[in-house]
């Protein structure tokens, strides 16, 4: 039996970038429901959203074209350069569900070109990357996907990201409020456990019990796995690649 070919989005096919146009990636991010909140919780809401647009704009300024803002009511939008969204989204993703658990955030991801100037605020941009990142949260309401869904980096690429980043929220949605505390510092600390045990309280079996139970080494190298799903879906060489490339030919004997 032949295996099934994975189509390309039928919303919006991969296209070619056209040359002379720079490819990227607009990320358009909404919550869930969130009108159905009381008066104190949604302004409470608003603020954590707000504080962490402003460290996301900070920490990742140098990839940043427009800054992340909150646009319509309880939507936020930004504008990445590809070169280092294998840093930013996975990253992204993990610090929305951890500032907001309640409510849940959607967030869209689009790869394509922007076809206004460059200037000013994500919500005045435009262009099919804003238009794939709208099909992504038209689609994450549609079959109820949170995690972040990717649009336009072309049928495999999409498959390969969206299964990867589902598999990732459903594994984050098991765990417990202590496994994933635990998981959060063994990600700040380079998988150290004797000092997430310190910083946590924590004997290091007790820490080692809990990583273990969350399938915390599953979990990153799923992460791996995204972040060099992403350096290829935006054409960048994988690490390994660049180091064979810097390498010469051995002398002939």
């Amino acid at each position: 039996m032949q295996p099934k070919e994975i189509p390309a989005s039928d919303a919006y096919p991969p296209t070619p970038i056209a040359p002379g146009r720079e490819p990227y990636i607009a990320i358009i991010g909404d919550l869930v429901q969130s009108r159905k909140l009381g008066a104190a919780d949604r302004r409470r809401v608003q603020k954590d959203l707000a504080h962490l647009l402003e460290r996301f704009n900070q920490r990742f300024a140098a990839s940043i074209q427009a800054p992340f803002g909150i646009a319509l009511g309880d939507e936020f939008e930004g504008l990445m350069r590809t070169e280092d969204a294998h840093l930013f989204l996975p990253e992204m993703i993990w610090q929305c569900e951890r500032a907001i658990p309640v409510p849940p955030v959607r967030i869209g991801i689009g790869y394509g070109a922007i076809d206004t100037d460059l200037e000013g605020p994500a919500a005045h941009l435009d262009g099919p990357a804003f238009h794939r990142a709208r099909a992504a949260i038209e689609l994450a309401k549609k079959e109820k996907r949170l995690g972040g869904v990717f649009e336009g980096f072309g049928g495999t690429h999409d498959a390969i990201l969206n299964g990867v980043a589902r598999l990732m929220r459903y594994q984050r949605a098991s765990w417990s409020k202590q496994q994933r505390a635990v998981v959060h510092f063994l990600r700040e600390l380079i998988d150290q456990q004797n000092v997430a045990a310190h910083v946590l309280d924590l004997s290091k079996q007790a820490v080692s019990a809990y990583a273990l139970d969350a399938g915390w080494d599953a979990y990153k190298e799923g992460e791996e796995a995204l972040r060099l799903a992403i350096r290829e879906a935006c054409g960048q060489p994988a690490p390994w690649a660049e180091a064979q490339t810097g390498q010469q030919e051995p002398a002939s004997r």
